[in-house]
């Protein structure tokens, strides 16, 4: 991809800038120099000789905004499954249950993503990713890819020690050993899961300019208590943001109350004394976590990444939005796997958030105003959960250029009313015409910038028909489990966690 073009004016668009009316932002011009935003002034025409020019009359101008939390590596298993219970959707999506994709397949994978990203305004993606196989080979294939798009990504590997069968309550108890025996998976040397997250941080951190890093361990239900505080010396040794899923599942609860006793079947007393409870976490889900829990993520200055989509599909339940916030958590928005929210959009994100939220308490709030809050989890919230909050998330001078220009001329802003409650409620990005990542222009009239993608569907076409044969297989081979799983996620659902974050009668 080329370097940035020197200078870029943006010129005569709304400007959704720091500090601008949310409903009706002022027209001005942008002034671009290098990867950041040099000067925001109305008629910049005169000052900006030399510039590439933008025509953003009768359009938006945005911050991109920050998917935070996304995993690539099941991005071919788009469109596999209806709705699932996590715990069981798993057996269709992770990586280890397939063989082992090819570097090409790899790049195909990670370029998709990353493309379905940009085409819906998202500058900025936090890919949390199992590695298999766990090759140098096989993470450089994915970094370059992400190179390649233009997107910026803050990759985590995504890291766990404990045997897939052992962190989900019942499976021991109620699935034969034999049909057990292939998705049981097995225990891994803690040490040498960080010794390798370490030495793929001092190989590769600053390898690339719009990749950035953070920590990964998968789940505290999936960690044990040696790992975990090996993941947070490494995170204190290096200043990282952390990732990780936490309470995504009634299930997940009760593993916490059955297995973590010592702990008072708490996951965030479990972080709390394993060092990782603190600014640098960020929780996905976070869906069920008791009142005290939340009291204690937001004292602690931690984050939760709400997932409305997948949260849905997965049957996994409603996190307690506005309790939450009022607990002071951090919060910002994700669209997890396309295994199962099956796309990449921000606007189905911020809209699902409000729309839930609506229904999660009968009492009218006029303060609420959940179209502006929506859009600031997807742009300020997701760059603080990622650490880059002095540095993207809001236009202003001396921020990266990260905007996303969408077209006003167009039914979904036809009267212009609100510029956020027209983005949140009524975009699906259809409107998105130009993306700035980083100074570089990635998408301009809807057209990729960066990478052929007549040639990437062609090789993605050629490959699938293997792919889907093998995704049969495992259909085959999760339909004699089902009945089994079934049960064991019914006596998870009898248990009493003292909580409730379902709609519906359970």
């Amino acid at each position: 991809m080329p370097e940035p073009t020197s200078r870029i004016l943006v010129l005569g668009g709304r400007v959704l800038s720091e500090g601008a009316d949310p409903h009706q932002p002022a027209v001005s011009d942008i002034l671009i120099e290098g990867a950041k935003i040099a000067r925001i002034a109305p008629d910049l025409s005169k000052e900006a000789e030399g510039a590439v020019a933008i025509d953003a009359r009768n359009k938006l101008v945005y911050p991109g905004m920050i998917n935070a939390h996304y995993h690539s590596h099941d991005l071919l298993t788009k469109g596999t499954t209806e709705e699932l219970p996590l715990e069981i959707w798993g057996l269709y999506s992770r990586p280890q249950n397939y063989k082992p994709f090819t570097l090409a397949q790899v790049r195909a994978r990670t370029l998709i993503g990353a493309l379905e990203c940009i085409r819906t305004g998202i500058t900025t993606v936090q890919d949390m990713h199992y590695l298999y196989p766990d090759t140098d080979e096989y993470l450089e294939t994915v970094l370059d890819a992400y190179d390649e798009s233009g997107l910026r990504v803050v990759f985590a590997i995504q890291v766990s020690d404990l045997a897939a069968a052992d962190t989900i309550p019942y499976w021991r108890e109620l699935v034969p050993a034999d049909l057990l025996a292939p998705i049981a998976g097995s225990a891994s040397d803690p040490r040498k899961l960080v010794d390798f997250v370490e030495r793929q941080l001092n190989r590769l951190q600053n390898s690339r300019p719009r990749v950035g890093w953070a920590l990964g361990p998968s789940g505290p239900q999936r960690c044990s208590p040696e790992f975990l505080g090996m993941m947070a010396d490494l995170g204190r040794r290096t200043g990282l943001p952390v990732f990780t899923h936490l309470y995504e599942t009634k299930a997940q609860a009760v593993q916490a109350r059955l297995r973590y006793k010592e702990y008072g079947g708490s996951l965030v007393t479990l972080l709390e004394k394993t060092g990782l409870l603190g600014p640098q976490l960020n929780c996905a889900h976070s869906i069920w976590l008791k009142p005290d829990e939340m009291k204690r993520l937001g004292e602690a200055g931690a984050g939760a990444v709400l997932n409305p989509n997948s949260n849905m599909k997965l049957k996994s339940g409603v996190p307690a939005m506005l309790e939450l916030r009022q607990a002071g958590v951090r919060i910002a928005l994700g669209c997890d796997n396309c295994g199962c929210s099956d796309v990449q959009s921000m606007f189905q994100a911020m809209k699902a958030y409000c729309m839930l939220a609506g229904v999660s308490d009968p009492t009218p709030k006029p303060e609420w105003q959940g179209a502006e809050q929506a859009f600031r989890y997807a742009t300020e919230g997701g760059a603080r959960a990622v650490g880059m909050a002095d540095q993207i998330g809001t236009i202003r001078v001396g921020m990266k250029a990260d905007l996303v220009i969408v077209n006003l001329d167009d039914p979904v802003f036809m009267p212009f009313n609100s510029a956020t409650r027209q983005l949140v409620y009524g975009e699906s990005g259809r409107g998105v015409e130009t993306v700035i990542i980083d100074g570089r222009i990635v998408l301009h009239d809807r057209r990729v910038a960066t990478v052929d993608e007549s040639a990437l569907y062609e090789e993605v076409r050629a490959f699938m028909p293997a792919l889907q044969d093998e995704f049969a297989t495992v259909r085959g081979r999760n339909a004699r489990l089902l009945p089994h799983l079934f049960k064991a996620h019914a006596k998870a659902w009898e248990q009493d966690v003292g909580i409730h974050r379902y709609v519906g009668r359970f």
